[in-house]
């Protein structure tokens, strides 16, 4: 089986933790701050949670063995504007295969089809040619610069804004199959149904 992309599940606990152990600075300042089993099982909850009250979507990159390495996410979703932020992550064992790019171009058509967000907006370290790279290769048209937005380990970075409307061409790139019609899983008590 190939990578695809699903539901995060309370199970994936466990996975979480160890992606943060092994965690670099460039996926510490994308994940929560709390990097205990506890936490993970917090932000599972959260991630839940805020997919049924539509604030959020966020679904978890998966290799063959149905294990995460990754994640894709829109928060901020603002329904009367419909635009929403997008963010992604790997396991830093993950990176150089592709995975996050066409996970984002899978993504971003989901958002656009499926949740009918026009605008979607991410942003990156211009010290970041990999996560520039991952947006342009899904198609965000980078809009401008923010002066030292971002702050790691107590350096402040300039960051470029990008952003990708419904209307706008869709790269005609390898994308990862969504398994996004799951709404519960065996370790939930439930069977997987539609939504």
């Amino acid at each position: 089986m190939t990578a695809s992309l699903r539901r995060w599940h309370r199970a994936d606990a466990d996975t979480l933790v160890d992606i943060y152990a092994r965690a670099d600075s460039d996926l510490l300042n994308n994940i929560p701050d709390d990097l205990s089993l506890a936490g993970a099982q917090t932000w599972l909850d959260w991630a839940g949670g805020a997919e049924v009250d539509g604030s959020a979507v966020a679904l978890a990159i998966v290799d063959g063995d149905e294990s995460p390495v990754g994640n894709v996410m829109a928060t901020s979703i603002d329904q009367r504007n419909s635009t929403a932020w997008v963010s992604y992550w790997l396991d830093p064992s993950a990176r150089g295969q592709g995975l996050a790019a066409a996970a984002l171009r899978s993504f971003v058509d989901y958002l656009h089809d499926e949740h009918n967000v026009y605008r979607l907006e991410l942003g990156y370290r211009l010290n970041n040619p990999a996560s520039a790279a991952v947006a342009a290769s899904a198609g965000f048209v980078v809009e401008g610069r923010q002066r030292e937005r971002l702050l790691y380990d107590g350096v402040r970075f300039d960051t470029e804004e990008c952003a990708r409307l419904a209307g706008d061409p869709r790269p005609q790139r390898r994308r990862l199959p969504i398994r996004a019609s799951e709404t519960t899983s065996p370790d939930e008590g439930g069977r997987a149904g539609s939504r």
